[in-house]
């Protein structure tokens, strides 16, 4: 990862911006070291970031200013950290962050609300006041509108570009998209540890199976070019349907999520089988037939759920997107879904898990109707047991 951090000076304030490049070797556990900044005014400050599983903790020491003799014989003259995101999902204030002896004060914030653009960005400002102004608060300052339409429009293009694309992702379990490949490209899906790593996976299995002539495989969609560059690759994806993919794909390349999605925003190929895709990227992407991107295309699907969405965002590693479908999912539950969500979702998310299991202590006698079982198609669930006893024990608790 390259840290960078910029600073800047006001009479009230000085603030650090924080920019951490995500990559897909990032650990959960990591210590970025120091980097000494100087503001304008002359102070000198070490800044060191470490990471904690889903936390950053950022330690600032105030080392001293030049300018004044006198500065060395004092405390730093602020008093308070405050933390905001550039992602618009809220900021935090640590009060009371004194610098005696010049030993760093802390601040922590969860790296979900810091990730933006494949990159971690906050602004730490250091104040004398535990409110900063509202004037001096431009850590969350948006682009200029026209920047961020021109940005968008430049995605939404590039997302359906059959020119630029590098990765084609094939739906083999997904029996309407058999032979149907849908394209993007390796440098923007990369950004994300999911992605990353699936991407990393296809291409050393590819490159292995080509170099062994004793496999009898078809020539590998990662064969180097002349110059040197690698060809098209070809993943397949079993456990999520093409409709979900364009939908995360979509969110990925625009930051919008649309569980409708259209065929003609996207670069989709059409082939006899994914034996002939493998034979044809090996030697022209260009030969592949692609689809006709026009709103009257013959590919409809069917609106993705919440539910596929949070799925398949968890498995490909976009953090910001599943934290959106898991609010989503739990504002959704109700009497008719809640047992449905809590077996089929809940195991794999502690968030919708725990807001299920209230939605049913404080919904007994509608969920549980005299005379029937709204567990009864989940007696076979491996968890089937163990949810009904922390139903009966949390409901007795709360006697």
């Amino acid at each position: 990862m390259a840290l960078e951090i910029n600073s800047t000076h006001s009479a009230l304030s000085t603030k650090f911006r924080i920019e951490l490049l995500s990559t897909i070797d990032e650990s959960e556990n990591r210590d970025y070291g120091n980097v000494d900044t100087t503001t304008p005014d002359g102070s000198s400050w070490s800044v060191k970031l470490t990471r904690s599983f889903d936390f950053f903790t950022v330690g600032i020491s105030w080392i001293g200013n030049p300018r004044s003799a006198e500065d060395y014989m004092f405390d730093c003259p602020y008093k308070h950290i405050h933390i905001a995101s550039q992602t618009s999902q809220g900021g935090v204030t640590v009060n009371a962050c004194y610098f005696w002896d010049r030993q760093p004060a802390e601040a922590t914030i969860e790296a979900r609300k810091v990730f933006h653009e494949g990159k971690y960005v906050f602004d730490i400002s250091i104040s004398t006041e535990k409110k900063l102004p509202e004037k001096q608060i431009d850590v969350l300052e948006s682009r200029p509108q026209d920047i961020v339409i021109r940005n968008h429009d430049i995605m939404s293009i590039l997302l359906k570009d059959i020119y630029s694309v590098d990765v084609c992702f094939v739906f083999d379990s997904d029996k309407s998209c058999s032979n149907v490949g849908l394209w993007a490209h390796r440098a923007v899906l990369s950004r994300y540890k999911g992605f990353g790593n699936v991407i990393h996976t296809a291409c050393r299995d590819m490159s292995l199976s080509s170099e062994d002539p004793a496999s009898g495989s078809l020539p590998s969609p990662t064969t180097a070019r002349d110059d040197g560059s690698l060809g098209p690759l070809l993943i397949s994806v079993e456990q999520f349907t093409m409709a979900t993919l364009c939908v995360l794909l979509r969110y990925v390349y625009t930051g919008q999520v649309e569980l409708s999605a259209e065929a003609d925003k996207h670069a989709i190929s059409m082939t006899e089988s994914i034996f002939i895709l493998q034979g044809i990227m090996s030697r022209c992407k260009e030969s592949v037939r692609w689809h006709p991107l026009d709103p009257n295309s013959q590919w409809k699907f069917k609106d993705v759920t919440w539910e596929e969405l949070l799925l398949a965002s968890d498995y490909y590693g976009v953090m910001d997107l599943k934290s959106r479908c898991e609010k989503e999912v739990i504002s959704a539950i109700d009497q008719s879904t809640v047992v449905k969500t809590l077996f089929t979702i809940g195991n794999s998310f502690l968030e919708v898990k725990e807001s299920a299991l209230d939605f049913i202590i404080q919904n007994m006698t509608l969920i549980f109707p005299k005379g029937k079982d709204p567990f009864a198609e989940y007696k076979s669930h491996p968890m089937c047991h163990e949810l009904l006893i922390e139903i009966i024990n949390r409901k007795a608790s709360n006697f």
